[in-house]
């Protein structure tokens, strides 16, 4: 891994909702961490000779300059990738981090932007609508959770009803899913912003969806979780 990686040491766990934790972690040496914005992305590894890396969103920026917060998921979701058996978020374990960078998004005042999450993606996402809020940008934004326990981050996404439109979407089986996606992509303009993040597979559905409707380049996956480098 490159040399860049931050020491970092876990110093508190709690429940977010059913299968989510957040998860504190504090530079090891009391360094400040680099400055970041709400729903950017960090890289973990717990052996700085691994090539396996895990992505997180940060969702919430801690008191201290030395510590930060993320949500984890603790257990597998429906058509999310594998967890790792050798990843934990113990209080004392030793994680490296990577400098946190902010997901790429393209601001047009003029476009309309639809925004999909799942899982802890809601992190990234709730940080792009952050971003779009901040510059006047209205967008509509569509949550999914398989109950109402597992929904994460709900009261924050709320805080958006001001900026623009929320959609939480409870309990749908499949085939309801691929219709509410189809619902809010159909008929969009070409020049629409499409942004998701959450499962792989989830990612995937919206991905074929919305090129039915937009150009190829205007579909951003905010990819999470497990990569090889």
């Amino acid at each position: 891994m490159d040399d860049v990686m931050i020491a970092a040491i876990v110093t508190r766990k709690w429940p977010l909702a059913q299968g989510y934790h957040a998860v504190e972690l504090q530079t090891k040496h009391r360094s400040e961490l680099p400055p970041f914005e709400d729903g950017a992305i960090v890289d973990l590894v717990q052996d700085t000779t691994s090539n396996a890396v895990r992505s997180h969103p940060l969702w919430h920026t801690s008191s201290r300059r030395d510590a930060f917060i993320l949500g984890v998921r603790q257990e597998a979701d429906r058509g999310a990738e594998k967890l790792s058996p050798d990843f934990s978020w113990n209080r004392g374990d030793e994680i490296y981090v990577s400098p946190p960078k902010s997901a790429t998004v393209v601001m047009d005042g003029s476009a309309h932007y639809l925004l999909f999450s799942a899982g802890v993606g809601v992190n990234a996402i709730a940080g792009v609508a952050r971003r779009l809020a901040l510059t006047g940008t209205r967008f509509e934004l569509h949550n999914f959770a398989r109950t109402p326990e597992r929904a994460v981050f709900r009261k924050e996404l709320d805080e958006f009803h001001a900026c623009g439109r929320v959609y939480h979407r409870i309990g749908l089986n499949e085939d309801e899913i691929s219709r509410a996606m189809s619902h809010a992509l159909s008929p969009t303009n070409a020049s629409s912003q499409i942004i998701c993040s959450g499962p792989p597979a989830f990612m995937k559905l919206i991905e074929r969806q919305a090129l039915d409707w937009v150009y190829p380049s205007n579909v951003h996956k905010i990819i999470l979780g497990e990569k090889v480098i």
